[in-house]
């Protein structure tokens, strides 16, 4: 109806009337749609001059144009919530660092929620209930802080520190966030195991801190979100079946894959050496690690532990 009532020529209730897409089946149904856009939106449809003489169904009703387009360009912050909106956000993410498909259409799908009018089908079933869960309860107040960089206090492990939020992600199934200390040291925190969150009752003036860590960096790490030790280069040698399809795979720019003889070479320089494990691991006989020589020895010696426990 917005739409057509912004059009050039304006529209008529008869007009409305016969376009079945609306939906309208009389006119009252119309004006209590004209009074919902003035109320909910601050769109006032109005007569123009032309009207004279003219039945109420033959009336041509418009909105004002400027007032159309402000409201098209601030869509989002019209009808998202502050908190809805770093829902937005977050679950983007979170799909795109899961989904190529998402990571390559991102860029066209955003500035178009900032214009869209109508019916947004979302199959919601697919979030089931994230933001309720027990355990990520204290995603929306971390979020925000992410957002407004507020100091928050954050029980975790039995310890309560001051810290800041510096990202919220998800990573295999897992909901982690990155924080720091007023000094700037950068911590990895599951948010499925923090324990207590509380906002600071009284404003401080503590400066947001520069941190330690290259989040960009960090995040590109397929294996390693978890900074346990010093960066590594490492090779994997893959099937050919296994190397064709690692190949198709989104993996960022640390990660390499060549083609052998017979099989592939897949080259990651990564500081992510548990994850780098289970990987490799998960790939059974497809996949042997070729290098470094000491991550090698560290697969082997938890090959021989399976091997105890499957006797």
């Amino acid at each position: 109806m917005a739409t057509k009532l912004a059009s050039d020529n304006g529209v008529t209730i008869q007009e409305l009337l016969r376009d079945e897409s609306l939906g309208y089946n009389s006119r009252s149904s119309i004006y209590q749609d004209f009074r919902n856009l003035e109320i909910s939106f601050g769109l006032t449809p109005y007569n123009t001059e032309e009207n004279r003489g003219k039945s109420g169904r033959e009336a041509v009703y418009r909105i004002d144009k400027d007032e159309w387009n402000k409201f098209k360009s601030g869509f989002l912050t019209k009808t998202f919530s502050g908190k809805e909106r770093r829902r937005l956000a977050f679950m983007l993410e979170s799909i795109g660092s899961l989904s190529p498909l998402v990571n390559v259409s991102t860029d066209d799908i955003i500035p178009k929620l900032n214009s869209i009018i109508g019916d947004i089908s979302i199959d919601t079933a697919k979030f089931g209930g994230y933001f309720n869960l027990e355990t990520t309860k204290f995603l929306d107040i971390l979020l925000e802080a992410q957002e407004t960089k507020e100091l928050l206090y954050i029980t975790y492990g039995g310890d309560r520190r001051d810290l800041f939020v510096i990202k919220c992600f998800v990573f295999s199934g897992g909901t982690y966030c990155y924080v720091m200390d007023i000094k700037g040291k950068s911590y990895m925190l599951s948010v499925q195991r923090i324990e207590y969150v509380e906002r600071k009752l009284l404003k401080n003036n503590i400066p947001y801190p520069t941190p330690d860590v290259d989040i960009d960096k960090a995040l590109s790490d397929p294996f390693g979100i978890v900074r346990e030790n010093e960066e590594f280069d490492a090779v994997v040698k893959l099937s050919d079946g296994q190397g064709y399809y690692e190949k198709e795979k989104l993996w960022p720019d640390s990660v390499n894959i060549e083609k052998e003889d017979d099989h592939w070479l897949f080259k990651v320089h990564t500081c992510g050496e548990y994850w780098l494990i289970r990987w490799v691991l998960s790939l059974g006989t497809e996949a042997e690690l070729l290098e470094p020589q000491w991550l090698r020895d560290k697969i082997k010696e938890e090959i021989n532990s399976l091997a105890v426990i499957y006797q």
